[in-house]
């Protein structure tokens, strides 16, 4: 198959007036002032736009493109050779010789599932994608294709085997066809595999619905207690040309060494951040439950939906909407919820669904739903926060500084590096390094305990660009029923100002909780850090001092780089154009509790990309990349609130 490219879409139609004065007065003018991009529907984007950011994930922006194209065409499915004739090539000599010198060694050479062992000490961190897979295609006219950025990671593991899952720009070839650029396929999720605990590790691309040239990528992995990985993200059926958007799924069988054809959990053009909790059923302990949450977006909102299956995949429920908010008015909560993170107590079988209700101002809401009865019903947990709107939110102001990403990437609060472009659209900055920021509440629960971490920026106001960021932890230990915090994991200094995109795992008794998460240093580069806590007598815990998961610090991708025309002053481009701009880390990270320590998993940029001329930003920077490192536990010290 197919699809036209169309990776630098058109301008923005941009409407309404800027006040340079207040962010509340600019958050309106966003609001109000953004119309639909030329190739985007009006509904789109009115269902979709909140504060002027538009709040779909890269993977449903990718399947919104595909599906309103419609352009699909049959094609012979091509092989390297036809690659190279087109203009494919790796992205230096030496990663060519090394193919070549295993191939001379008589192994069989798969450049899509490669293993290779990366980790040179037991106490480092270890590259889990392999590096091989990037490549360049170069045409005619345009410039350069740079498919090199791999990030937002997903973890699970059984014994030995660990599965990585993550977005990957580097399995999307185009070739040329009829006068133009068409992609052969777009395969966005992307996994890697280890069978030694994390040694050694092996890289691919997990297969699409059979007859389907599409996966989209934002993934979540899990496992069961009989071994069995699944791979949940976005998609599509194979009704072509039509091909409707889906959230899919993978199993595995062999630990992870291979996944089968995608099948289909729910239909549903609309779909956005799946997310896959794999836990007991409440009334049958034997048997494990795969539940998967996403995101619904409508004409006028969008909402909560779930799929369940109790018999590993095979066959799953009708999709069910769970919650469907509605916009309370101007200055109240809206129609738009997004970011749902689904886990389930392996004690109980609970099941909780934390996510976050937008609002027209400022602040936003985390809001929980909670079902004992293996999602056939729900209520909502109570945080009963004085000044809320109702009692089941709990207040939030999503981190970063409110800057133009450009006709291609929108208005996004970004964590950013270096100095400010200008230029941008509405007064507003612009950066060249730059990594799009979300709140998603990252759960986990165990023997009774319930553990959200979120980001929080320390400004009342949305986008401050003086504002800094916090990780904070809410925890319950009694399912739900009383929360205390939120506690300070990471608290904001002069020395580490912005810390973003936590993710929270609890070990098997509801004992030590840890939380991963990004950390931007005072000089602008970015670590990857740990903190462990012990959980004492309910609201009491002691922690250890933060562990360093990334054992070098790292620049931010060029991910915003102006590409001005005369069709339009405000275009600007990732340097790997398979992306939209200010896409870099992706929008989460992912750990998870092992016997005697934890996994994690994350986007890292210390390798380096060499951009060819015709590159929006030629010569050496950085590259995202995929990192993985097993921390054993460590002392612990008392956390305040």
């Amino acid at each position: 198959m197919l699809v036209r490219s169309s990776l630098e879409p058109a301008a923005e139609a941009v409407a309404g007036t800027f006040i340079h004065c207040a962010l509340a007065a600019l958050l309106l003018g966003l609001t109000t002032g953004i119309s639909a991009s030329a190739d985007q529907t009006e509904s789109d984007e009115r269902r979709s736009i909140n504060k002027g950011v538009d709040l779909r994930s890269r993977g449903r922006q990718i399947a919104d493109e595909v599906r309103q194209q419609r352009q699909v065409v049959p094609f012979r499915a091509t092989d390297r050779g036809d690659l190279e004739s087109t203009g494919w090539r790796k992205q230096d000599d030496r990663r060519e010789e090394e193919g070549r010198r295993e191939n001379d060694d008589g192994r069989e050479k798969d450049d899509r599932h490669e293993k290779r062992d990366r980790r040179e000490n037991e106490d480092l961190d270890v590259q889990a994608n392999n590096p091989a897979l990037d490549f360049l295609q170069t045409f005619p006219g345009t410039r350069p294709f740079e498919f090199s950025t791999q990030s937002e990671t997903s973890i699970a593991a059984f014994r030995d085997n660990i599965v990585i899952g993550y977005n990957s720009t580097t399995d999307q070839p185009l070739v040329q066809s009829g006068g133009g650029l068409l992609f052969r396929h777009i395969h966005v999720s992307a996994f890697s595999v280890s069978h030694d605990g994390g040694r050694t590790w092996t890289s691919g691309f997990v297969p699409p619905v059979a007859g389907s040239p599409f996966t989209f990528g934002d993934p979540t992995v899990g496992v069961d207690r009989a071994g069995r990985f699944y791979y949940v993200s976005l998609g599509t059926d194979a009704n072509a040309p039509i091909f409707t958007g889906a959230v899919i799924m993978n199993t595995s069988t062999d630990g992870g060494a291979t996944f089968a054809p995608a099948t289909i959990v729910a239909r549903d053009d609309g779909s956005d951040k799946p997310w896959l909790a794999v836990g007991r059923d409440p009334a049958d302990g034997k048997r494990d439950n795969l539940y998967v949450v996403w995101t619904s977006f409508q004409p006028d909102h969008a909402e909560l939906r779930l799929a369940r299956s109790i018999d590993g995949g095979v066959t799953w429920s009708a999709q069910k909407t769970l919650f469907i908010p509605v916009d309370t008015g101007p200055g109240g909560l809206t129609a738009l919820v997004q970011f749902a993170n689904p886990t389930v107590d392996q004690s109980t079988g609970r099941l909780f669904i934390p996510f976050l209700h937008l609002s027209d101002v400022d602040t936003d809401f985390i809001k929980v739903l909670v079902s004992d009865d293996a999602g056939e019903t729900f209520r909502f947990l109570e945080f009963n926060v004085a000044g809320a709107p109702d009692t089941a939110g709990f207040p939030n102001v999503t981190p970063g500084t409110l800057s133009d990403c450009g006709t291609n990437g929108g208005v996004r609060p970004v964590l950013s590096q270096g100095a400010n472009l200008g230029g941008g659209r509405f007064g507003l900055p612009r950066f060249r390094q730059a990594t799009r920021l979300i709140t998603q509440p990252s759960a986990a629960a165990a023997n009774g305990k319930l553990f959200i971490a979120f980001n929080s920026s320390t400004s009342p106001l949305f986008g401050d660009p003086n504002s800094r960021s916090e990780i904070h932890l809410l925890f319950s230990p009694d399912g739900g029923r009383r929360f205390f915090g939120p506690f300070a994991v990471a608290v904001a200094t002069d020395a580490d100002p912005q810390h973003v995109l936590p993710s929270v795992s609890v070990d098997r008794e509801g004992q030590h909780a840890s939380v991963a998460y990004y950390v931007q240093q005072a000089d602008g580069k970015i670590r990857v850090d740990l903190t462990t806590a012990d959980i004492r007598r309910e609201r009491h815990f002691r922690t250890s001092p933060p562990v360093r998961l990334s054992n070098v610090s790292f620049d931010l991708v060029p991910s915003n780089n102006p590409v001005p025309n005369v069709f339009n002053q405000f275009l600007t481009t990732n340097y790997d154009q398979a992306v939209v701009a200010c896409y870099n880390l992706g929008e989460y990270l992912s750990i998870t509790h092992v016997s005697g320590g934890v996994l994690a998993a994350w986007g890292d940029n210390r390798n380096q990309w060499t951009s060819p001329p015709g590159s929006p930003i030629v010569g050496s920077h950085a590259q995202a990349d995929v990192f993985f490192l097993q921390v054993e536990r460590v002392p612990r010290r008392e956390l305040e609130r």
